[in-house]
């Protein structure tokens, strides 16, 4: 049987009955099981046919022992230092490197040796989500360019305005860390927009965040009658200075005239 729950540092995983979030898959007869470096993983299967006699044998790649409990007595391959197993065939496996993503089998026999039961599994390693980013660019008046995007972890899932993204309505970055809203249209009226993003073992998303672009229609219509009062404003004082200039002239001319009577 397998589910599994999550407490502080730690992640029990049973294999079959699958609960909770993210972390764990069935594929066929191989479970795939996610997690992160520098965090203990608990790994479990129950059976009816389990008592105190039987042998466990954890392995990896089929042939590298991990662990062993036996007749209560422990054995222990190349990951002697990181894992721990109890009698009850649970292992505490602590995860440190890169290198023990990989394929991993749970053997229980009973006391004369016969195999009771088996199962496969995959570790795969993943990074933790950071706080994603939105980016918003107005593009004049024929829309606005929307992004979501992370530095830190590869997510599965982006979503808009809890709106999915997928490739019918974004575009991805090659490495998957970035995605682009295709058209905005969608979107018209919402004055507030959030993204959040999600992967097997985390979810994170952003504060929301006002639509303020100095580019949007509203924006426009502001410079525009900016730019009007502005001219407005100028060809006033233009044709000021042209009005003292030709009084001055007409007042030369007077002057003149009166002069040469």
């Amino acid at each position: 049987m397998i589910s599994y729950s999550n407490c502080a540092q730690y992640s029990l995983i049973l294999m079959i009955a699958v609960s909770g979030r993210f972390l764990t898959e069935g594929t066929g007869d191989v479970g795939n099981v996610y997690s992160e470096c520098g965090h203990p993983l608990f790994v479990h299967f129950w059976n009816q046919s389990f008592n105190t006699e039987s042998d466990f044998k954890w392995v990896k790649e089929s042939s590298t022992l991990v662990a062993r409990y036996k007749n209560g007595s422990r054995a222990y391959g190349k990951f002697k230092s990181r894992v721990e197993i109890f009698p009850n065939g649970t292992l505490r496996f602590d995860i440190t490197t890169k290198d023990d993503e990989g394929e991993y089998r749970f053997e229980a026999h009973n006391k004369d040796g016969k195999l009771q039961f088996s199962q496969d599994f995959k570790l795969h390693l993943l990074e933790k989500l950071s706080t994603p980013v939105l980016d918003i660019t107005c593009d004049s008046e024929q829309g606005v360019t929307m992004s979501c995007r992370v530095q830190g972890g590869t997510p599965d899932t982006f979503y808009l305005n809890d709106q999915q993204l997928t490739e019918d309505n974004a575009v991805f970055s090659s490495d998957g860390k970035k995605a682009t809203l295709k058209n905005s249209n969608s979107f018209f009226g919402n004055k507030t927009f959030f993204c959040k993003v999600e992967n097997r073992i985390s979810k994170s998303q952003t504060d929301p965040r006002e639509l303020t672009c100095a580019d949007s229609t509203e924006g426009h219509d502001y410079v525009k009658t900016l730019i009007i009062i502005l001219a407005v404003v100028i060809g006033l004082i233009i044709l000021w200075v042209w009005l003292i200039i030709f009084a001055r002239r007409n007042l030369d001319n007077n002057c003149k005239i009166r002069s040469c009577e």
